[in-house]
């Protein structure tokens, strides 16, 4: 989910050695650690992740208890998986990403809200929308297609020597003016072609062999112990294994359909994603 001293003149060294005391405390002050983190260090290649567009979800997210005391103006990084391409499509095994420097420019709304009676989504306490520049996903690799791979289409990451159809990035939220409660409920919201807040409907790149770019973003998701196991300082925890989601999938509400579109718990879903959380950090002052 990132983180000098001037020194004066010869006969100004008393009066910068007291500023720097002051700029050091105040640097102490402002140091901000990390209270919840289930985000892989280094970074994989990949996640297994929550697609917005393809889930017809809204709004994604889960339930975090933080460690320690640290409280106030909040960072919160999310992982997220890139399945846009520049030209071609994943779906179709022609990903190519000739200008891999190159981004799109899309919004993320970050929201946090409190935990209500029984768990349920209370008042929301912080909602930041910010654009940020979305990576592609790399082009085709023909080392994936061969074995031992087998996997047409994808694109191969060397460090893991794996082969991967999304690429994994993350993006960082500053919460100012926000103290967070011991326990809250941190999610993502996306506008997609048919989905969000304001989805946007048919456009000029729905006709566009690699699609609209903003429908290949997803929300990265792991289990909190295996991230761990892989690389991640965990801090804090997760009270539930439920999820919290705005859907218009019954699938994403463990089969019902009784909260369609509504942002409310999942429940445990055993079928397919349980014990899955998002990929999040959070760091307080």
């Amino acid at each position: 989910m990132h983180r000098g001293m001037t020194r004066g003149l010869r006969l100004l060294a008393v009066a910068a050695l007291t500023l720097g005391v002051f700029a050091g405390a105040s640097s102490a002050a402002s140091a901000k650690v990390a209270v919840y983190n289930n985000i892989i260090s280094p970074l994989p290649g990949n996640y297994a992740s929550i697609a917005f567009a393809a889930t017809s979800t809204a709004e994604y997210g889960g339930e975090i208890e933080l460690a320690g005391t640290a409280r106030k103006n909040p960072t919160v990084t999310v992982a997220m998986s890139t399945w846009a391409c520049q030209y071609g499509n994943w779906s179709t095994n022609t990903c190519a990403t000739p200008k891999p420097k190159k981004k799109f420019k899309w919004p993320l709304t970050l929201n946090v809200y409190e935990v209500g009676m029984g768990g349920t989504v209370g008042t929301k306490i912080a909602s930041v929308t910010k654009e940020f520049g979305m990576p592609y996903r790399p082009s085709v690799s023909a080392v994936c297609t061969h074995a031992p791979y087998n996997d047409a289409g994808a694109w191969y990451d060397a460090t893991s020597k794996e082969c991967f159809h999304g690429m994994a990035f993350t993006e960082s939220f500053k919460v100012s003016g926000v103290t967070l409660p011991a326990k809250a409920i941190v999610s993502l919201a996306v506008n997609t072609s048919n989905y969000g807040a304001k989805p946007v409907g048919p456009s000029a790149c729905t006709e566009e062999p690699q699609g609209c770019y903003y429908d290949s973003l997803n929300f990265a998701v792991v289990e909190p112990a295996e991230a761990a196991e892989l690389g991640a300082q965990a801090a804090g925890s997760d009270p539930t294994e439920a999820q919290f989601v705005s859907s218009n999938w019954n699938e994403m509400y463990c089969g019902s359909s009784a909260t369609l579109n509504t942002f409310t718990s999942s429940g445990v879903c055993p079928t397919w994603y349980e014990g899955d959380q998002p990929a999040i950090k959070v760091e307080a002052g």
